[in-house]
C-alpha cells in the first residue's frame, strides 16, 4: 500500500513536470517570447506542485526520500529537502540535469527504519539501499536522514551517507596538535557486501562531530576505544587514496554493542529511552499523576509519559510503558509521606534521575495484565532509561 502511494506521487510529479516542459516547448516552437511575468508564473506553478507533494508525517517523508533516490528523480528529492538543504543542493542537482545515481548498478530495493526521535520535532531514519547489476551482484549502502517539521510539512534536514564503518583497530595522534586518527576495519566489506571502504584511516579534526549511537548526544575523541564499532561520514576534502584510504571525518557515530534499537529522547525532562525495533511507529501519550494528602486532598501533580506500542488500539489495548516524572522536591516529599499516589501499599519505583527530575514506574502499572505486559516487564529489566544531564 505504501509503495503504491509513493508510486502514485512519483507518477503525478512526472506528469506535471512533463506538462510544464511541454508548455515551454510549445511557446518556443511558436516563437512566443518568454516574458518575465510568465517566468514568475512558472516558478509559482512549480512551487505549488512541490507544496502539493509535501509529506505530512515523518515516515512518509523518509519513504518518499528513499523512493525518490531509487527512481533517480532529482526534482522529487529537491522537493523533499529543507530550505537550507535546497540551497546547498540546487547547483549540484542542476548540473546533473535533475537525474541522480547511475544506470548500473541500480537500486533494487530499500529499507527504512526509525532509529531516533526527539519528542515530536525530530526523527532520524536509517535508510539501507540494496544495489544490483546485470551480474546479480548486490551491494548495500547506508545513510541516516534527519526529518524535521517545517510549518505543515516534514522535510529532510540532514543527510549522513556512511562511507566507512567497522571496528577501531588503532588510535593515534594526527598531524595537528589537536587532531587524532583512528584506523578502522570492516570484515563484512571485504566480500563486497557493503559499498564502502573495508579499511580506512580516519582523521578526527576540530570540526568532526562524534555522537553516541543514533542520537545527538555528543562525545569526544577521548571516548573512543580500540574495539568500538563506528560509522563514519567523510568530508569532501581531498583524500589520500593509497590503500587504506586516509580521509577526514565529518561525523563519527559510535554504535554500542547490540545497538539495533530505536531511541526516544525527551529534551524537556532530559531522558532517553531505548526501545526494540519491533516498536517502530510507537506513540508518546502524556498523562498526569496526582498526589493526595492524608485527607484525600490533591496537593501535588506531575506528568506521566506513556510510550505506546504501535499495535495499540481502543478495541485491543496493549501494555504502555508509563514513566512518571517528579521534581527532586516532589520525590523527597513523597518519600517523607507528605503525599501518596493511588491506593497501592507501595509507591512508584525509581528508574533513574538527573539533576532536575526523578523518573519512576507506577506501582501496579500492569495489574490488569493487558496484552504485551510480559514484553514490557522484560524490557524494563534491561534498564532502558537513561537520564540526560
Amino acid at each position: 500500500m505504501k509503495n503504491g502511494k509513493l508510486f502514485f506521487l512519483n507518477l503525478i510529479l512526472c506528469i506535471l513536470l512533463l506538462f510544464s516542459l511541454a508548455s515551454t516547448v510549445a511557446r518556443a516552437k511558436n516563437d512566443v517570447p518568454v516574458e518575465k511575468e510568465e517566468t514568475e508564473l512558472d516558478k509559482l506553478r512549480v512551487k505549488l506542485l512541490e507544496k502539493a507533494l509535501e509529506p505530512h508525517d515523518p515516515l512518509t517523508a523518509a519513504e518518499a526520500w528513499a523512493e525518490a533516490v531509487k527512481t533517480r528523480n532529482g526534482a522529487w528529492q529537491y522537493a523533499l529537502l529543507s530550505p537550507e538543504l535546497q540551497e546547498e543542493y540546487y547547483d549540484r542537482l542542476t548540473e546533473m540535469n535533475w537525474t541522480t545515481g547511475t544506470s548500473s548498478p541500480w537500486i533494487e530495493k530499500y529499507k527504512v527504519t526509525e532509529r531516533y526521535r526527539v519528542d515530536e520535532e525530530l526523527y532520524r531514519f536509517e535508510v539501507e539501499f540494496i544495489y544490483t547489476d546485470s551480474t546479480k551482484t548486490t551491494i548495500t549502502t547506508k545513510e541516516y536522514i534527519t526529518v524535521r517539521k517545517y510549518e505543515e510539512a516534514w522535510l529532510v534536514a540532514k543527510i549522513e551517507r556512511i562511507e566507512a564503518a567497522g571496528e577501531i583497530t588503532k588510535l593515534s595522534s594526527g598531524d595537528g596538535a589537536k587532531e587524532k586518527k583512528i584506523a578502522i576495519e570492516d570484515a563484512s566489506a571485504k566480500n563486497g557486501a557493503n559499498k564502502g571502504y573495508d579499511k580506512a584511516n580516519v582523521i578526527i579534526g576540530n570540526k568532526t562531530k562524534i555522537y553516541k549511537g543514533y542520537t545527538d548526544q555528543e562525545l569526544t575523541a577521548e571516548d573512543l576505544r580500540v574495539g568500538d564499532r563506528v560509522e563514519v561520514v567523510l568530508t569532501g576534502d581531498p583524500r589520500l587514496m593509497i590503500y587504506p584510504v586516509t580521509a577526514r571525518a565529518e561525523t563519527i557515530r559510535r554504535i554500542e554493542p547490540g545497538e539495533e534499537a530505536l531511541v526516544y529522547e525527551n529534551r524537556q525532562y532530559k531522558l532517553a529511552f531505548s526501545l526494540p525495533e519491533t516498536w517502530q511507529g510507537y506513540q508518546v501519550v502524556t498523562g498526569e499523576w496526582e498526589g493526595l494528602d492524608q485527607n484525600g486532598k490533591r496537593v501535588e501533580t506531575g506528568p506521566v509519559l506513556k510510550i505506546r506500542h504501535p499495535e495499540w488500539t481502543e478495541e485491543n489495548p496493549r501494555q504502555d510503558i508509563p514513566i512518571m516524572v517528579f521534581t527532586l522536591a516532589q520525590w523527597d516529599k513523597m518519600q517523607q509521606e507528605e503525599f501518596h499516589i493511588g491506593a497501592a501499599p507501595v509507591g512508584p519505583r525509581e528508574l533513574g534521575r538527573n539533576n532536575q527530575y526523578v523518573f519512576a514506574l507506577p506501582a501496579r502499572y500492569n495489574f490488569a495484565f493487558p496484552t504485551g505486559y510480559e514484553e514490557v516487564e522484560e524490557l524494563l529489566e534491561n534498564d532502558p532509561l537513561e537520564p540526560l544531564f
